[in-house]
């Protein structure tokens, strides 16, 4: 059997006669259409996955924390942070307090989590500073009564630089002290993009800690940057338990936040597995195209059969056409849905732009029959409020070929079937139908 036969063979099924190539070019145009959703739904959500991911390791959750008792004195936790802080791959260690408070300013009030870290924390964590952008007024935490406010909250309470917001905590056995107010001036508005993180979050100067949190209700950790965060971090506990002492807690990002990472990777795998089912449907229709073409060129397929072509030949020459039918597909669907998921949020904002406009428009012919009625509500397609502020793409190769490579084998398997049982039918069988 020659190779150069066989494609010879398929060539001309590609090619068609009498029409037949159209069934192949509609299986071109179902691979190609299933496999856009499939890649942007992968690279969007990878995005928002590693974004969200990137943003709790940098401003939530840091890479690693030690946990240390809340009577700490504020001496032995900067001790304690510098004998970390010289840790191989260790590259920052941040102590911290944490504790629950009522923020209130002229125009409400909203309960927060007021996290008091150093001052000199955006030059201390290259991560920190990397997503937390300053909206308004100063990062400077070097006053004592200074105060970071998310825009979020600056937002809902009406707050500018320069406010004076006042801090309503529990200060006593646990939180069932008595009620302390501090009045605090907000130095600036920040922003990490994130809205789970900025609505709930304020940051003041370690040294006002002890002021307003209770020494009994508050949290007390250190929070360490590694320079892989991404990397086994079971060494680098090791050797911070070492210097840290033995009796502290040292837990890794993946412990802290492994409930909401769980939930990512099974809504991401969920999100996959239906638009896997799309393209095994489509890869289908490849099937029902090389059985029409089969069918409508049985005739041909009888004489090649009677001048003795070997049904192996036959066999592979379809498979070859289905095989380049869904790579054609798969090339297109492919770019088509990179190029779709590069430009989701000008994509989101396109369509939502669209829809709203059409239904300003609605909203005014029907208010001009009916001037009562109410004006038809704004369409979102993205809500900011619970994810992240854009959706940051990072094209993953792995994903992609996974995918391409899984639609060609759909597409061989399904094109193979019927061209292995049109190989193995009898000429006169064929020739006796005709």
């Amino acid at each position: 059997m020659s190779l150069r036969f066989v494609f010879f063979l398929g060539r001309r099924v590609l090619r068609g006669r009498g029409g037949t190539a159209r069934y192949l070019k509609g299986a071109v145009l179902g691979i190609a259409l299933s496999l856009v959703p499939l890649v942007v739904v992968m690279e969007v959500s990878t995005g928002m996955i590693n974004g969200i991911t990137a943003r709790l390791l940098e401003v939530g959750t840091y890479h690693l924390q030690i946990a240390l008792p809340s009577n700490t004195t504020e001496t032995r936790l900067s001790e304690i942070a510098a004998a970390v802080g010289g840790v191989s791959d260790v590259v920052a260690a941040i102590p911290e307090r944490q504790g629950t408070a009522m923020l209130i300013s002229a125009h409400g009030a909203a309960g927060v989590s007021i996290r008091c870290v150093p001052p000199d924390v955006f030059s201390r964590d290259a991560g920190f500073r990397s997503f937390v952008t300053i909206k308004a007024g100063s990062a400077d935490l070097a006053r004592p009564d200074s105060l970071l406010v998310s825009s979020a909250l600056a937002a809902s309470l009406g707050i500018a630089p320069g406010d004076v917001v006042n801090i309503l905590t529990t200060y006593g056995e646990g939180m069932t002290g008595l009620p302390r107010l501090t009045q605090l001036r907000a130095a600036g508005i920040y922003e990490t993009g994130y809205q789970d993180l900025d609505k709930t979050l304020a940051y003041a100067p370690l040294g006002i800690a002890s002021r307003i949190l209770s020494p009994r209700a508050a949290r007390t950790l250190i929070g360490v940057k590694v320079r892989d965060p991404f990397a086994d971090l079971a060494p680098v506990a090791r050797a911070i338990t070492a210097v840290a002492g033995e009796d502290l807690r040292v837990a890794t990002w993946n412990e802290i936040e492994y409930v909401r990472l769980a939930s990512f990777r099974t809504t991401k795998a969920l999100l996959l597995f239906i638009m896997a089912l799309v393209v095994a449907v489509a890869s289908v229709n490849v099937s029902s195209s090389v059985i029409m073409i089969i069918f409508e060129r049985r005739h041909d397929l009888g004489i090649l059969k009677s001048v003795g072509v070997a049904p192996r030949a036959l066999s592979l020459s379809f498979l070859l056409a289905g095989f380049t039918t869904g790579l054609l597909g798969t090339a297109l669907g492919v770019a088509i849905g990179l190029l779709v998921a590069v430009n989701i949020n000008e994509v989101i904002a396109g369509l939502e732009w669209t829809v709203n406009h059409v239904l300003a428009l609605a909203s005014l012919v029907r208010s001009s029959f009916d001037p009562s009625a109410p004006a038809i509500g704004g369409f979102t397609l993205f809500n900011s409020a619970y994810y992240l502020k854009s959706i940051p793409i990072r094209i993953q190769p792995l994903e992609v070929i996974a995918a391409a490579v899984a639609a060609l084998l759909l597409s061989a398997l399904a094109s193979y079937l019927p061209s292995s049982r049109a190989a193995r039918t009898q000429p006169l069988e064929i020739l006796r139908k005709l």
